[in-house]
């Protein structure tokens, strides 16, 4: 009852946020960086938006924040450093099949889990650090996750990533994608009530590249022995395989 429930929501929404969605077409000399928290958030929330930017040959830069080793802990068989390597080869993967190459890929490895729970020096730190990696970039456009996206990684990756916006003093356009508000519907509410444009990207010649892309991530799709269930299960992975996808502009 709750998926089914889920589903409906769902489809509501993702019919309000069509009817009142204008068109996404990359501008002309766009330099497209894209935040994600953890590897994979790229292939969920912005795959087809990256494949725009790639066919019509501008740049486009991914930035992983965390290294995504918090994914299976204590798991019997594979340690942390082990879930990070496997994430990062996937997240090359990945994107390959997007288009974007392996030197466009930047990974600062914070401690996946840590970033909700750092002290005040510790996230100036980092959003320093952070500051550094969009001052040598340079975006026109950033892509993150929705401000509130209920993820607290998410939330926290959205904060330092504003930060290290005020200390290098750069004003790119801020496109915020959903992950987990996609798959908590009511989450879309409120960016849906309060951005000044919502934009809509539709792909149906090349969504199977963006199913390929979410493919790579075999680590979070699959069950990883000897624990039974995936990581994200099929039911989640479901509502990132259509070909389509929302950005805010707020």
């Amino acid at each position: 009852m709750k998926s089914r429930l889920r589903r409906l929501l769902h489809a509501a929404l993702t019919f309000a946020l069509r009817l009142r969605s204008r068109r996404y077409t990359p501008p002309p000399a766009s330099r497209c960086l894209v935040i994600a928290p953890h590897p994979d958030d790229e292939a969920l929330g912005c795959a087809g938006l990256i494949l725009a930017h790639r066919t019509a040959g501008l740049p486009v830069n991914i930035l992983y924040i965390t290294d995504g080793a918090g994914s299976h802990p204590q798991h019997p068989l594979l340690s942390p450093t082990d879930i990070a390597q496997l994430r990062r080869s996937e997240a090359t993967r990945a994107l390959q099949r997007l288009h974007v190459e392996a030197a466009s890929l930047q990974f600062l490895d914070a401690p996946d889990g840590t970033l909700a729970h750092l002290t005040a020096d510790d996230a100036e730190t980092f959003a320093l650090r952070l500051a550094g990696q969009l001052a040598a970039l340079q975006p026109t456009e950033l892509l993150l996750p929705c401000r509130d996206d209920g993820s607290s990684e998410h939330i926290a990756a959205f904060r330092l990533t504003l930060r290290a916006l005020r200390l290098a003093d750069l004003k790119p356009r801020l496109l915020e994608y959903p992950v987990w508000a996609r798959w908590s519907p009511q989450r879309l509410l409120r960016p849906w009530l309060l951005s000044r444009r919502v934009w809509r990207i539709s792909f149906p010649e090349t969504v199977t590249v963006k199913r390929a892309a979410l493919a790579s991530y075999v680590s979070q799709i699959e069950p990883m022995p000897p624990w039974p269930e995936p990581v994200l299960p099929a039911g989640f992975i479901r509502f990132f395989e259509s070909s389509e996808e929302f950005f805010f502009e707020r």
